[in-house]
């Protein structure tokens, strides 16, 4: 008879202990140079392209070289990005997508060839650098629900249906900012006012993969996909408050779905 001595052997599971730990700190180490690589070639990228975004004299050229410039990240950082659909062509939407990565802006603009009017917070319009860029972008600001009078919140309304019948499509994260959890809040009547008082369609997108990557609270990036699922448009069937309660519980479904979908 063979005896199986391994219970009497010390060593038996040091190896296979050591081997594991050893993989996965280099795999902590890899991530940790991908991320600091990927801040590495953001800021060398944001260097040459802030100042060109402040010159530029037309929209549609920065525009182009800012979405050229996110391909180009996505292209050496390798990440994949996709998305199912193309976004309505020759007509304004209201696009309303979850928000739980710093990513996602950067994500769903990829997705537009032709400037769009991002609904940014009111934080970043005092911020030199961000708030500058974004202005030279286009977006507009908006305050927290409750943060202004109501006048002011009729003003900011007021604008942006005035870029919808201009001809211009508005990119809404109607949760009103970052979660750490990717189950959707509720999502703020702003944007739903504005497609309701224009009658323009509201096109829910699931932005997939940017909360792994950038989740809210992390500071180094981490490999991963970034995948876009566009919906069917949602049409309003009036104007008034009332449709757009109706549209935003709407939308907050299909986007809901989008996300399992992915």
């Amino acid at each position: 008879m063979v005896s199986d001595d391994r219970a009497t052997r010390p060593d038996s599971g040091v190896l296979p202990t050591v081997w594991g730990r050893a993989s996965g700190s280099a795999r902590d180490v890899s991530g940790a140079l991908y991320g600091v690589a990927c801040w590495v070639l953001l800021c060398v990228l944001g260097t040459l392209v802030w100042p060109a975004v402040l010159v530029l004299p037309k929209l549609s050229w920065r525009w182009k070289l800012v979405r050229a410039t996110g391909q180009l990240l996505c292209t050496c950082l390798a990440i994949p990005f996709e998305t199912s659909d193309v976004p309505l062509a020759g007509e304004p939407c209201v696009y309303v997508a979850n928000h739980t990565s710093f990513l996602d802006s950067f994500a769903i603009s990829l997705m537009f060839p032709e400037p769009v009017v991002f609904v940014a917070g009111e934080v970043f319009s005092h911020q030199r650098v961000s708030g500058s860029f974004l202005r030279r972008m286009g977006a507009v600001f908006v305050g927290s629900e409750g943060g202004k009078g109501h006048s002011l919140v009729e003003s900011v309304l007021s604008t942006l249906e005035d870029v919808i019948r201009s001809g211009c499509s508005i990119v809404f994260f109607p949760e009103g900012g970052l979660t750490v959890t990717p189950e959707l809040r509720r999502f703020h009547l702003g944007a739903f006012v504005v497609a309701a008082e224009t009658g323009c369609p509201v096109v829910p997108v699931g932005i997939l993969g940017t909360r792994a990557i950038l989740p809210a609270g992390r500071r180094l990036p981490r490999r991963g996909a970034i995948h876009l699922v566009v919906g069917e448009s949602l049409r309003p069937i009036d104007s008034g408050w009332k449709a757009a309660h109706q549209l935003a519980d709407q939308a907050r479904e299909a986007v809901e779905g989008l996300l399992g979908e992915g």
